[in-house]
């Protein structure tokens, strides 16, 4: 019998991030070029090229590549993105983070040590004149 706290047991699960599943995933040594279109969530851990578009939420893991147009729900940023994020709700730029292009969302959360060469436009409910 496996002890209950080993990868084993959480092998069947959906991984659940920013309120939706995580169902698509781009491995580590992996690398894709085209386009990429899912209803739930992406984490990209390898290197992706194209355009990339999902309901749900896109997770760049810290060693992760993304060249890519992207348009998504959330996006959470670890690794480096070259390009441009729309994203209905927020876009979070993690420490050590790298992100080159424009950010349009309604929210965006920039932690410390990331490097952010672009511009941010917020959209939304918040804004003025609405």
């Amino acid at each position: 019998m496996p002890c209950p706290n080993t990868k084993e047991r959480n092998m069947d699960k959906k991984v659940e991030i920013g309120g939706g599943p995580l169902s698509t995933t781009l491995a580590k040594d992996t690398k894709w070029n085209g386009s990429l279109k899912a209803e739930s969530g992406i984490r990209i851990d390898g290197e992706f090229e194209g355009l990339l578009e999902t309901d749900g939420t896109l997770v760049v893991g810290k060693g992760g590549l993304v060249k890519a147009e992207v348009r998504v729900k959330d996006a959470i940023i670890g690794g480096k993105v070259v390009g441009n994020i729309t994203a209905a709700s927020k876009v979070e730029l993690q420490s050590g983070s790298v992100m080159m292009g424009d950010i349009k969302s309604r929210g965006i959360i920039i932690d410390n040590d990331v490097f952010f060469d672009g511009m941010s436009k917020m959209t939304g409910q918040n804004e003025p004149g609405k």
